[in-house]
């Protein structure tokens, strides 16, 4: 299954998920390691890409344990990528339309 198709599958589950009456933020593209991607403005990069279904942020020292979001508070530093060319920790960072996510 392609990311879109498997993006999209995510997105009619999420869609399941919402609490009613609460409303999201219009969509943004963003790239991370050139897959072109949405989410909605406003939402963690680490949460942002979970929900498409990116699990891996990158590769640590050891193979065997990867780059992953892990506290989800900015504590850990686990989930360290490069937004824009910038290193950033995914789950203290705002999507924004256009950012460029690559591995740190």
């Amino acid at each position: 299954m392609d990311v879109i198709a498997k993006q999209d599958r995510m997105k009619d589950v999420a869609h399941t998920l919402r609490i009613a009456g609460i409303t999201r933020p219009a969509d943004v593209t963003f790239s991370f390691e050139g897959q072109p991607l949405t989410a909605p403005a406003g939402e963690n990069l680490a949460a942002a890409l979970i929900a498409c279904g990116i699990r891996r942020f990158g590769e640590g020292p050891d193979p065997a344990r990867p780059r992953v979001a892990l506290c989800m508070m900015g504590v850990c530093q686990q989930c360290l990528l490069r937004v824009d060319g910038r290193l950033a920790q995914a789950c203290i960072t705002p999507i924004q339309a256009g950012m460029v996510v690559t591995a740190a």
